[in-house]
């Protein structure tokens, strides 16, 4: 396999022969066409100048003709009308041109001749010609070859050290990003810093979330496997209460594999379904899933729809509500107040805030929350997979949108979920 370099050069002084191959075809057979084709202008010029003469032998033009050599017009009947030189008496009449007009032949005239004469001026000028054509071709031939020479290198070069960033990227590391010339290859090389970037950060938030798994699911799994031998040993009494938190774990072991299963599924999601959402019907519907535990814990959810219709994929951005309302739930506490609020935005867009009367997120964790299996404060034995406003945030960053977290005053957090008008789309 050739190099770039070797490649580039080749490639350069390939089609530089080509070009000059070309060139000297065109010029070696357009020689002669050329001559010839001043050949029978000139025989045209004379036959119409020769006709002039002896139609209006009164009109005889009393500057030479534009021709080098003898020009003499004969009548018919072999007399002299017109000359440019001496008398002559000693042409052959063999060699005289008949003069035709109406398709009559009305006089002769001698020019000599015609045609490009092979005699020694002219042999020196072709050859003059020749040289002159020989030397510009070599200059060209070096000049092609120094910029071969140098678009090569200019091009090789670069192309080298992007190949050894790519060598990095194997390697999930970040390549630096390089300065070259040509414009093109700069590009390349903020991709490919882009890249690596993307994919040691990737790699990292791989190897964290494959920690955390294991971390998630040791601790739930000791615990039972501790249970289950205490009871096999009979060191702990079998009793409805254990069995009642072994059941829980179980649970809640079930609930995280779903969790890690539906965030799987959603990042692999290849397209979703947006349909034309009513601002109220939704409203309805997530209060009627959460009735049952807004009833056992005192707490309140009011919800207002100040959009009649929003746009988006039902089920996923109603998984993404309800993971953020459970989670409200979960940590505001028993008598809290809930609101949602549908509004639209600024720009088209479609706004859900969901607020509560909850203690304050400490401000270094509002943008953490958001992280896969991160609980924040909370131990990690309460109710959760620590997957819920993950999956939240998968949901509405596959919408185009986006989900923050703020802090209320005096306390209190609101959520808010902004995703882009997809109308077009949905009417698609």
């Amino acid at each position: 396999m050739r190099s770039a370099y070797s490649w580039l050069l080749r490639s350069f002084l390939a089609a530089f022969f080509i070009l000059i191959s070309v060139q000297i075809l065109i010029l070696g057979g357009g020689i002669i066409p050329v001559l010839d084709s001043y050949s029978r202008s000139q025989i045209r010029y004379l036959d119409g100048l020769a006709q002039r003469i002896l139609v209006n032998p009164s009109e005889i033009p009393t500057e030479n003709p534009q021709h080098a050599g003898p020009f003499f017009v004969f009548s018919a009947d072999r007399k002299l009308v017109y000359t440019n030189r001496g008398r002559g008496r000693t042409i052959p009449e063999a060699d005289y041109r008949p003069v035709r007009y109406d398709g009559q032949v009305i006089g002769y005239y001698y020019a000599g001749e015609i045609r490009f004469l092979d005699t020694r001026s002219n042999r020196l000028f072709l050859g003059s010609l020749g040289i002159l054509l020989a030397f510009s071709m070599l200059a060209s031939l070096g000049i092609a070859v120094l910029a071969a020479v140098r678009t090569a290198r200019g091009i090789a070069g670069p192309v080298s050290v992007l190949q050894k960033d790519i060598q990095q990227l194997r390697a999930l590391k970040a390549p630096g990003v390089r300065e070259f010339p040509v414009r093109e290859l700069a590009e390349i090389s903020v991709s490919l810093n882009r890249i690596g970037t993307i994919l040691a950060g990737e790699e990292e938030y791989k190897q964290q979330w494959m920690q955390n798994i294991a971390h998630d699911l040791r601790t739930p799994l000791s615990g039972l496997r501790g249970q289950l031998e205490g009871m096999q040993d009979g060191v702990l009494e079998p009793e409805p209460e254990r069995y009642r938190r072994i059941l829980q774990e179980l649970e809640r072991l079930e609930g995280m594999i779903a969790s890690v299963c539906e965030l799987s599924r959603i990042e692999n999601l290849k397209e979703l379904r947006t349909d034309a959402l009513s601002g109220e019907n939704f409203c309805r519907e997530i209060y009627s899933t959460f009735e049952t535990r807004l009833a056992k814990q005192g707490s309140r959810l009011s919800c207002s729809a100040k959009l009649p219709w929003f746009y988006a994929d039902g089920d996923l951005i109603r998984r993404a509500v309800e993971n953020i309302l459970g989670n409200a739930l979960a940590y505001a506490g028993p008598g809290a107040s809930i609101v949602m609020e549908i509004s639209a935005g600024d720009r088209d867009d479609t706004i859900l805030r969901i607020s509560n009367d909850g203690p304050h997120i400490p401000e270094e964790q509002l943008e953490r929350i958001f992280q896969r299996f991160y609980r924040g404060e909370y131990s990690r034995s309460s109710p959760g997979s620590g997957l819920g406003l993950n999956i939240s945030r998968e949901i509405v960053q596959r919408h185009g949108g986006c989900i923050s977290a703020e802090n209320l005053e005096p306390r209190g957090v609101v959520f808010i979920i902004r995703l882009p008008d997809t109308r077009q789309t949905a009417s698609g």
